[in-house]
C-alpha cells in the first residue's frame, strides 16, 4: 500500500512539473517579455557607450575607462560599435529580423575587421603597435591584422586583401552577384542612345548662332554658305536616319520612358495619333534575338519549418473532428501547393460520401478558414481531397519556369505557354494550337490581367515576329497599351470598343483569304503549309510561310454592350473555322454572365480558365460547374481544358510591370514594328457608316405624319 501510495504521489508531481514546463514552454507572453527584457539592457548599454565616447568630459569612471579601452582595441573603429548594439538592441523588438540569416552577421564582422585594417595602413613599420598611434588609426586589432598581412604579402599586398574583402562582405551582406551587375550595366550601355547627346549640344550651337545674330555682335559674321551646308547635313542626318519605334503617348504627355515629349495642354488631334509603319515585303527575323531569361526575376523558396507546424496542427484537428462527429475516416496524404494544401481523405467501407460533404462548414470553422474546397472524388484516386488555404501563400513566377534547364515543353511547342503550377508543384502547360481558343473569365482583381500578361511575356520570350502576330483588343485602355510598338503586333492595341469590331471582320477576312491560300495548294492545316514552304523557299514558286496569329480580348463585356451582333458573328465564325488557319482567340472578361459569355460562344471554345467569382451561378457558366466561387484569389484559377472531364486547381504564374516593360523595350529595340496596312485602313474606317436610303422612305415619313401612329400594316 505505502509503495502504491509513493508511486501516486511521485506521478502527481511529474505532471505538475511537466504542466508547469509546458506552460512556461507554450506561454508567449513569457518568452517575448524576456526578448523585450534582453532588448532593453542592450540599447541601454550602447547608450552608455555613446556617451562615453561622443561626450568624454561628462562621464564616470567607467565610461572613461571603457572609451580608453575602446580606442585602444579598435581606434577609430569604436565610433561604430554604439550603433551596431544600438542596431542589435532594436532588432529584438521586430519579429521580422528574426527570420535573417547568419549571413549578416558575418558579412558586418567580415566589413569591419577589413575596414579598421585599412584604416592602420598609413603606419609604419617601426610605429605599428605605438599606443597613441594606434588609437587614432585602426586600434590593436586593426594593427594586428595588417600587421600580419604585411608580413605575409607586404604593404601592396595587404591592402590588396583587405580591399577584396571589403567587397566580399558587401556581397554577402548584399547578396548581389557581380556577374549579374556586369550584365545590367553592359546591357544598360547597350540601349543608351548616344546621338541624343550630339543632338543636345548640336542645339545649343545652333542656338548660339541664333543669339548672335539677333544681338549683332561686334566682330562675328555669319557665313550663308554654311547655313546652306547646315541644311543639307540635317536633311541628310534626316533621310539617313533609321525610322522610331512608334510611341503611344497618353493624356499626361508621358512616353513609355516617363518622359514628357509635349505639353499636356498642346496636344492636338494629330498629335495624339499613332505613327503606323507600312508592313514590308520581305521581314528578315535572322538578327533578332529573343529576350534574355535573366529579364524575368525568380521567387524566394520559404523554408519548410514556416509551414510544417501548420499542417501538423491541421491535421490534428481534422483527425478530431471525424472521432468528434463519430466519422471514420483518415487523413492518408497531404500535398501542400503554391496556394492551398490538399489532405487526400479516405473513407471506411460503408460510409457515405454525403455524410463527409455535409461537414463543410464544421470543417471551416474547425480550421478557421473562410471558405474550403472538396473534391469527391480525387480524379484518378478513391478518395477525397480537402483543399484548404495556405496561411502563408508561395508566389510562382515565370522566371522560375523559364529559368528551368533544358525546359522540352518550352522550348519544343511553339505556342505552348506555362499557365502556373498545380497542388503537387508540377509545371502545367497550355498549348494554344490544342486548345484552340481560351476563355478566360473571374471576378475584378481576381488574376485575369496577369494571367493575359503572364500568356503574352511566354510567347514573346520564345517566338519571333515572323512566326506569330499579335491582335490586341483593350476597350479598359490601359492593360494592353504597353505592348504598343512591338513587332509582333498587325495594327496598335485597339483601345476603341466600336473598333474593335472592324479588327475582328479584318481577321474573319483574312481567315477566309487564308483558306482559299490552303484550298488552292491542298493542304489542310497551316502547319504543313509552313513546312512546305520552309522546304520550298529557294525555289522560283516557293510560297512563305505564314504566321499564327493570335487574337487578344482583354475585356469582353465592354465590346458585347456596344456592338453585340458584329462581335458574336466575328468570335463565332473565327472559333469555328480559325484552328486550321492558325487564328486562335485568348478572350477574358469580369462579368461571366449569360448575356456576355453566351451559348454559342461557349459551345465554339472549348477551353476554359476561371478565377475566383462571387456566385455557383457564375462558376457553372464558365465552366459547367461549381468550384471557382470557392477560389481565393491572386492568381487562384481552375484550368479546363477540352481533354478533361473536371478542371484542375493552379496557381497561376505572375510577372510585375516593372518586367514586362523591360522585355518589352528589349524587344522594341530588336526591331520595328510593320503594321499591316489593310487592318489599318478597315479600323480607321470604322464608324463612318454609308447609309443608303430607301426610294419610299419620304413617302413612308409623310404617312406617318399625317396619322401620328406608324405600323407595318399602314405603311
Amino acid at each position: 500500500m505505502t509503495r502504491k501510495k509513493s508511486s501516486r504521489k511521485s506521478s502527481v508531481k511529474r505532471k505538475a512539473k511537466s504542466r508547469r514546463e509546458t506552460g512556461v514552454k507554450n506561454n508567449p507572453g513569457l518568452v517575448s517579455g524576456r526578448v523585450e527584457i534582453y532588448g532593453i539592457f542592450v540599447i541601454l548599454l550602447s547608450i552608455l557607450m555613446l556617451i562615453s565616447i561622443f561626450i568624454p568630459g561628462d562621464s564616470g569612471y567607467i565610461n572613461k575607462r571603457v572609451n580608453e579601452f575602446l580606442s585602444y582595441i579598435f581606434g577609430i573603429g569604436k565610433y561604430v560599435i554604439p550603433f551596431l548594439l544600438l542596431a542589435w538592441g532594436i532588432s529584438f523588438f521586430i519579429k521580422k529580423v528574426k527570420l535573417l540569416s547568419v549571413r549578416f552577421g558575418i558579412g558586418f564582422f567580415l566589413f569591419f575587421f577589413s575596414l579598421i585594417g585599412i584604416i592602420s595602413s598609413s603606419l609604419r613599420n617601426e610605429n605599428v603597435f605605438d599606443d597613441i598611434l594606434i588609437s587614432n588609426r585602426g586600434g590593436l586589432a586593426g594593427a594586428g591584422i595588417f600587421y600580419g598581412l604585411l608580413r605575409l604579402f607586404g604593404r601592396v599586398g595587404a591592402i590588396s586583401v583587405l580591399s577584396v574583402l571589403i567587397i566580399i562582405s558587401i556581397l554577402v551582406i548584399t547578396r548581389v552577384s557581380i556577374i549579374d551587375i556586369g550584365k545590367k550595366l553592359a546591357f544598360f550601355a547597350k540601349n543608351i542612345d548616344f546621338r541624343i547627346f550630339g543632338e543636345v549640344f548640336g542645339k545649343k550651337e545652333v542656338m548660339g548662332e541664333k543669339g548672335r545674330e539677333k544681338r549683332g555682335l561686334p566682330g562675328v559674321e555669319v557665313n550663308d554658305r554654311y547655313k546652306k551646308e547646315s541644311q543639307i547635313a540635317i536633311g541628310k542626318s534626316d533621310k539617313e536616319r533609321p525610322p522610331k519605334v512608334p510611341e503611344l503617348i497618353d493624356s499626361t504627355g508621358m512616353n513609355k520612358d516617363g518622359k514628357r515629349l509635349l505639353d499636356s495642354n498642346k496636344l492636338t488631334g494629330s498629335e495624339k495619333q499613332l505613327r503606323m509603319p507600312i508592313m514590308k515585303e520581305e521581314s528578315d527575323d535572322e538578327n533578332y534575338r529573343m529576350p534574355p531569361v535573366n529579364l524575368l526575376k525568380k521567387s524566394t523558396n520559404l523554408p519548410t519549418k514556416l509551414f510544417k507546424k501548420s499542417i501538423k496542427e491541421r491535421v490534428s484537428i481534422l483527425n478530431k473532428l471525424f472521432d468528434d462527429f463519430n466519422l471514420s475516416a483518415k487523413i492518408n496524404r497531404v500535398i501542400r501547393g503554391p496556394s492551398v494544401t490538399m489532405y487526400e481523405i479516405s473513407l471506411s467501407p460503408g460510409v457515405k460520401v454525403q455524410r463527409l460533404l455535409s461537414l463543410e462548414d464544421d470543417f471551416c470553422v474547425a480550421l478557421g478558414s473562410a471558405d474550403l474546397r472538396i473534391l469527391a472524388p480525387i480524379p484518378g484516386k478513391s478518395a477525397i481531397g480537402l483543399e484548404v488555404p495556405n496561411q502563408i501563400r508561395s508566389i510562382v513566377t515565370l522566371g522560375d519556369i523559364f529559368s528551368i534547364p533544358e525546359n522540352e515543353e518550352i522550348e519544343d511547342q511553339l505556342l505552348s505557354v506555362p499557365l502556373g503550377k498545380n497542388l503537387s508543384g508540377e509545371i502545367i502547360y497550355m498549348n494554344i494550337v490544342e486548345m484552340p481558343h481560351v476563355l478566360i473569365a473571374g471576378a475584378t482583381n481576381s488574376g485575369k490581367s496577369s494571367c493575359l500578361n503572364s500568356i503574352i511575356i511566354s510567347l514573346l520570350m520564345k517566338v519571333r515576329p515572323g512566326e506569330v502576330k499579335f491582335i490586341m483588343i483593350d476597350p479598359k485602355m490601359v492593360e494592353l497599351s504597353i505592348y504598343n510598338g512591338i513587332p509582333h503586333l498587325l495594327s496598335p492595341v485597339v483601345i476603341n470598343p466600336k473598333k474593335a469590331a472592324s479588327a475582328l471582320q479584318w481577321a474573319v477576312e483574312e481567315m477566309e483569304k487564308r483558306f482559299r491560300v490552303l484550298v488552292e495548294r491542298n493542304y489542310k492545316s497551316l502547319a504543313e503549309y509552313n513546312k512546305d514552304a520552309v522546304k520550298n523557299k529557294d525555289k522560283e514558286n516557293g510560297s512563305k510561310p505564314l504566321p499564327y496569329i493570335i487574337i487578344f480580348i482583354d475585356e469582353l463585356a465592354d465590346l458585347m454592350m456596344i456592338a453585340a451582333s458584329e462581335v458574336e458573328d466575328s468570335i463565332c465564325r473565327i472559333a469555328q473555322m480559325g484552328r486550321a488557319v492558325g487564328m486562335h482567340l485568348v478572350i477574358a472578361t469580369q462579368r461571366p454572365s449569360v448575356n456576355i459569355i453566351t451559348g454559342l460562344i461557349k459551345a465554339n471554345i472549348p477551353s476554359r480558365i476561371a478565377f475566383m467569382v462571387t456566385s455557383n451561378i457564375d462558376s457553372r457558366v464558365i465552366l459547367d460547374c461549381s468550384g471557382a466561387d470557392k477560389l481565393i484569389g491572386r492568381g487562384d484559377m481552375l484550368y479546363l481544358p477540352y481533354y478533361l472531364n473536371k478542371p484542375e486547381r493552379i496557381q497561376g504564374s505572375f510577372v510585375t510591370t516593372h518586367e514586362i516593360e523591360m522585355i518589352t523595350r528589349y524587344i522594341k529595340g530588336e526591331k520595328e514594328p510593320e503594321y499591316n496596312i489593310d487592318i489599318s485602313k478597315k479600323i480607321s474606317q470604322a464608324g463612318e457608316k454609308n447609309i443608303e436610303e430607301d426610294e419610299l422612305f419620304y413617302d413612308a415619313l409623310k404617312v406617318v405624319v399625317d396619322f401620328g401612329h406608324a405600323s407595318a400594316s399602314l405603311l
